[in-house]
């Protein structure tokens, strides 16, 4: 009998597949686009659970001096394809683009050319995973015209938008101020004013953004992103969602370290759809952050 022969025979799965993946593709690439005043670092170094600023890499993966990199925004260069990976999850790789002010037109070019260029890359580490569009929800200014163009027209191909509205405490604030001016009195006015926000939310910036033709895969509001009660599990899993490829959801999930309880739910789904228990074992460990399951697998091979 060949020794291999009383090796357990691990079956060619989703989880193999997945792993495969994984070990060619240990990123997970986003796109960010937002106004200046949006809260994109912000949210990222929440994401991240980061207190720190993030590292900004080259094109081919080369650390860049901070100053060199402000001197260049500061004379109005800014470089899309450069990267942004935070020490406390490096497996996480943002692309930062200024988003779409008043007259953008160059912005606009820039960004379709980046989406056009990922997505013609022949590697799954070079391709772009995800956008997310943050739309500060404080303004007066719900969606401009090129933000408008930019989701009535087809620029992102097959790759999900989260639209991401941020500074929703803000957005309560300008509630409360307009319902005190309509006669409610102060006490009315903090009962309620929680829902008149989403309220106006809904009307100025929700249903405008999903009535255009290309309306992003979902959307979320964030409240202030420096306070520490404050969740972006929200925004983790609706793009878990959003991804309707197993492959890169597992990445996705399994690069997050934010949302334990998403890990477990996938975990759960994936694994009871086993009956082999090697199967269930393995499907459940591999949405988990920083689980190989090739080790486990490896382990049954050499001790079982």
């Amino acid at each position: 009998m060949d020794k291999n022969d009383s090796a357990i025979k691990v079956p060619h799965s989703f989880e193999d597949r997945a792993i495969d993946h994984r070990s060619r593709c240990p990123h997970f690439r986003i796109l960010v686009i937002g106004r200046a005043n949006a809260g994109k670092t912000t949210l990222l170094k929440k994401v991240c659970n980061s207190i720190d600023n993030p590292q900004i890499l080259s094109p081919t993966g080369k650390t860049l001096d901070i100053t060199i990199v402000e001197g260049s925004a500061e004379r109005g260069r800014h470089n899309i394809e450069r990267q942004l990976v935070f020490k406390s999850n490096p497996r996480f790789i943002f692309h930062d683009s200024r988003g779409f002010e008043s007259g953008s037109v160059d912005e606009t070019e820039k960004v379709k050319a980046f989406i056009a260029k990922r997505a013609g890359s022949n590697t799954l580490s070079g391709q772009l995973h995800a956008i997310w569009y943050c739309l500060p929800a404080d303004t007066n200014r719900p969606l401009l015209e090129t933000e408008k163009n930019f989701f009535n027209t087809d620029i992102t191909g097959n790759v999900p938008v989260i639209a991401i509205f941020t500074k929703f405490d803000g957005l309560i604030t300008k509630a409360f101020s307009g319902l005190i001016d309509d006669g409610y009195t102060r006490k009315e006015a903090l009962t309620i004013r929680r829902w008149k926000a989403q309220e106006m939310l809904t009307t100025n910036f929700i249903e405008p953004l999903m009535s255009t033709q290309f309306a992003p895969s979902d959307h979320v509001r964030l409240d202030d992103m420096r306070k520490e009660t404050s969740s972006c599990h929200e925004l983790i899993e609706r793009t878990a969602n959003a991804l309707t490829d197993d492959t890169l959801r597992l990445l996705f999930v399994s690069v997050q370290q934010n949302h334990i309880d998403l890990c477990i739910r996938y975990a759960l789904q994936g694994g009871l759809k086993n009956k082999n228990i090697v199967e269930m074992v393995r499907s459940a460990l591999a949405f988990f952050p920083h689980v190989w399951v090739i080790t486990f697998r490896m382990a049954l091979l050499l001790y079982c």
